[in-house]
């Protein structure tokens, strides 16, 4: 209880100064989040609404006003449910044993829940021995990681590399509208996860770190494959020609 005009005159001080504390803790939270310090889809920036929106309501003892409480506890409750709802992703999410083994190969460094929108917009496909997956010198947006089996890549009608399991095809002309720069054909039943172009591309659009990620692992697959035909290529050369 406040037993003098002193007590109140200091405890409405006081409940102003944690409302000013609140506005500028709002305006710096709202600054850090244009300039990318902090993500609207991330956990610091609810929080910090949360917080803001609080020392608001408290400095309301001084001289009530509905709306505005109204508006800060909307706030409180909406960034208690985003906050929710991303616990949730990020802790209930499942993923198959296909889904895995490309997330431990590829995508290690990813969030699970960016991992999931990721797989979302691919599909288990099964290709028969001697299927075409992608035609050299044709517009392909193919985009595959092989599960199981091996295949083939062609160039000029020449052998340049032998692809198995844990192998991404299709990477470097995926989405650029570019004709392919090799024939691959699936030398035995081979088991692919392929993406959809169209939801792909859309998600990367929008989300930048799946984006990178995504990048980034192709970067690295694409180095590796190099080396490889390099090595396939010497090999070849190095074979005595038939009489």
């Amino acid at each position: 209880m406040l037993n003098s005009p002193f007590e109140f005159i200091e405890f409405v001080e006081l409940a102003t100064m944690i409302g000013v504390a609140g506005a500028g803790l709002y305006i710096l939270n709202y600054f850090l989040l244009q300039i990318g310090i902090v993500r609207g889809n991330g956990v610091l920036y609810p929080v910090l609404v949360i917080v803001a929106a609080t020392c608001v309501l408290i400095s309301m003892v001084e001289e009530f006003n509905l709306a505005g409480s109204i508006i800060q506890m909307a706030y409180i409750a909406i960034s208690v449910i985003g906050l929710l709802r991303g616990y949730l992703s990020r802790h209930l999410i499942r993923f198959s044993a296909a889904e895995r083994q490309f997330i431990s190969h590829h995508l290690g460094s990813l969030k699970p829940h960016y991992a999931r929108k990721l797989l979302n917009t691919a599909s288990v496909q099964e290709f028969a021995k001697g299927d075409i997956l992608i035609e050299e010198a044709r517009t392909t947006d193919f985009l595959g990681y092989v599960l199981s089996g091996r295949t083939t890549i062609l160039q000029n009608g020449q052998v340049i590399n032998i692809c198995g399991s844990d192998e991404t095809l299709g990477e470097l002309t995926f989405g650029l509208g570019l004709p392919a720069t090799a024939t691959v054909i699936a030398s035995e039943t081979t088991t692919c996860l392929v993406f959809d172009n169209f939801r792909l591309s859309r998600l990367l659009r929008r989300n930048r770190h799946i984006d990178d990620a995504l990048k980034a692992a192709h970067f690295r697959h694409a180095r590796q494959k190099l080396l490889s035909s390099n090595k396939h290529t010497l090999r070849a050369q190095k074979q005595p020609v038939a009489a």
